[in-house]
């Protein structure tokens, strides 16, 4: 069974604010101060929500934790450029 893409209409207010869906947001888990990735050119845009995970949800795989806790994105090919770019600047 293959991935269906939904389409939903979106309207531009007044200073360039968007209200993403009710069915969006629970799907994404998005809440007040949930950060979004915009990809675009001059054709096409996506939006993606920006996933944040704690080193310790994942302690074991490589020995215990410590304890102090590191934030990462997940590992996403398209997040790279912009992990650099926060990291390191332009």
């Amino acid at each position: 069974m293959g991935w269906i893409m939904k389409v939903v209409s979106l309207r531009v207010r007044k200073k360039g604010q968007i209200t993403l869906p009710i069915e969006v947001r629970r799907a994404w888990g998005l809440r007040e101060g949930s950060e979004l990735l915009l990809f675009y050119n001059e054709e096409e845009a996506r939006i993606k929500p920006k996933k944040r995970m704690r080193v310790r949800d994942f302690s074991g795989a490589l020995g215990e934790p410590q304890e102090d806790e590191l934030d990462f994105s997940v590992l996403d090919p398209e997040l790279i450029p912009q992990y650099y770019r926060e990291r390191y600047g332009d």
